[in-house]
């Protein structure tokens, strides 16, 4: 598919959503280029060197309007306002074949637009040097750290774009009414960064990060300090998924590639591999040390975990597998309530909706699957995709009387989903009914799954596999090809949604206004 003939836009019932930058992880990657003398290396770099952005690229073919008090730029000097730069390029080999994984956040408040902020970015020079500190690990090269990094992150008005390349992390800032660019970058020698996630405050935010060769790092962009939480521990199965533990700045979540699922302490440096006393591919809980990592670890299943979510209630996590199964954990008791098995073939992403009703995942079998919690069974199956789904995200600033939520995948397709008593397409058998609208719960007839489910996991139940014409069916409101390489992931804010490919393009695509909404 040519690049030419993707989308600059989307429309959805509330109006229009508008693609207002594109960039390549390459580019934001390499925004700060060392200055360096031909006889002179990356590692002859001095501690508290500084370094100049690269300069910026003249903004090229798509063009849309970004509806903001002056022009935003993102990363290597890319603008986006009068003209948006298509910086689709061919990427490297190696990031071609890895995954790009891309998050954001943004404060928690909205701040007024006239509202003035001291000390924010505006009042700072445009780009700030990148002040390099050399490593003398034999893991990370070097930190680049932004000169006005303190100034981006104490201004409310900040979004952060977080996404993984070959060889390195990055950070980069966002303004509605500034120039963006990136804020911090961790290059590590070899190893490149598989999943990730972070916590944010008023004056510092957390990552911690995984890798293919089963290394865990945590990493504070503002001080620069980083830490190997496993290193040298003889247990180095890859890292496929980390999610922070709800309410805790030192406790996070690890899925891994051989079944385990481990919670981590960022504060601990030890770390001793647990000894199950039996082998249990549904869950069973092992016994840990009090005093090293892991403080948890689980035996979930005999394949690669692919996703963890946590409940809006930060009770439950929602854990997939390769296994083709989701389950619903009581972490706090560690104690397994729910397993729900897919269509067809393994689960690679789930998320929760903002009232805790629904759990929709994606997978292999082409489908989103939306699950009811409480109700404890299927409530629908989406059809559109061709392909592998990658990524769900639920908005929850359009989650009411119906649930909106995202999905991309291989078939690099975005879909826009509303779910509704409305748009369920009633099964041609109706074993499986929708009696309520969403608003006070899906009621779906548990008779079957009842009588279908097994005692056989240890303080939990599985729900079998439910025919495809027992379950209601879900068309996508919307369905755009936004890049012309496998989706791999996507994340979701009041005012932004961001996407990545295979091929390191990320797209920032901006919310309709409010006073642009229309009646569905």
């Amino acid at each position: 598919m040519s690049s030419s003939v993707l989308c600059a836009h989307f429309d959805t019932p509330e109006g229009r959503w508008t693609l207002v930058s594109e960039f390549t992880t390459e580019d934001a990657a390499n925004q700060f280029v060392p200055h360096i003398g031909p006889k002179l290396g990356g590692d002859d770099l001095s501690m508290g060197a500084s370094v100049e952005p690269r300069p910026p690229t003249p903004p090229t073919a798509v063009s849309a309007k970004f509806n903001a008090p002056s022009t935003l730029m993102v990363s290597g000097g890319l603008m986006f306002g009068d003209s948006v730069p298509n910086m689709g390029v061919k990427a490297p080999h190696a990031l071609a074949n890895r995954p790009t994984h891309v998050m954001m956040f943004q404060a928690s408040e909205p701040v007024p637009q006239n509202e003035p902020i001291e000390n924010s970015v505006s009042k700072s020079k445009p780009h700030g040097k990148g002040l390099v500190t050399k490593s003398t690990s034999s893991f990370v090269t070097r930190i680049v750290t932004n000169e006005n990094l303190a100034r981006w992150i104490i201004d409310p008005r900040t979004t952060y774009i977080l996404f993984n390349a070959p060889k390195c992390f990055n950070v980069v800032g966002m303004q509605p009414d500034n120039r963006g660019e990136t804020l911090a970058r961790l290059d590590m020698t070899l190893a490149s960064p598989t999943c990730y996630d972070v916590i944010g405050g008023s004056s510092r935010f957390d990552v911690v990060l995984g890798f293919v060769r089963g290394n865990i790092v945590w990493y504070e962009p503002v001080s620069g300090k980083y830490s190997r939480l496993n290193k040298n521990s003889g247990y180095a199965p890859a890292v496929v998924c980390v999610k922070w533990m709800p309410n805790s700045d030192t406790l996070f979540m690890v899925g891994m590639a051989d079944g385990a699922v481990m919670v981590m302490d960022r504060t601990k440096d030890e770390f001793v591999v647990p000894q199950m006393t039996h082998a249990h591919t549904v869950f069973a809980p092992a016994e840990t040390r009090p005093k090293t990592n892991p403080v948890s670890f689980w035996r979930v299943s005999n394949k690669p975990i692919t996703s963890i979510e946590f409940s809006p209630d930060s009770q439950y996590v929602a854990i997939t597998s390769e296994d083709g199964t989701l389950r619903i954990i009581d972490h706090q008791k560690e104690s397994l309530c729910d397993v729900y098995e897919s269509y067809f073939g393994g689960l690679t992403c789930c998320a929760w909706s903002n009232d805790q009703k629904y759990v929709v995942t994606g997978g292999k079998d082409d489908l989103v699957t939306v699950w009811s919690y409480y109700d404890k069974c299927v409530v629908a199956r989406g059809q559109g995709h061709k392909s592998w789904v990658r990524g769900v995200a639920f908005d929850n600033v359009q989650c009411g009387v119906t649930y909106r939520f995202f999905s991309v995948g291989d078939d690099a397709q975005l879909l826009v989903w509303d779910l509704s008593l409305a748009a369920l397409h009633r099964p041609r058998t109706h074993t499986a009914r929708v009696a309520a609208s969403p608003t006070s719960r899906a009621r779906v007839s548990l008779e079957n799954v009842s009588a279908r489910s097994r005692g056989d996991a240890p303080h939990g139940t599985v729900h079998a596999r439910m025919p495809k014409d027992s379950v209601a069916v879900l068309q996508p409101l919307v369905s755009e090809a936004i890049h012309d390489t496998p989706l791999c992931s996507l994340s979701i804010t009041r005012d932004l949604l961001v996407t990545a490919c295979r091929k390191g393009v990320v797209k920032v695509w901006k919310r309709p206004k409010p006073d642009s909404y229309v009646p569905a």
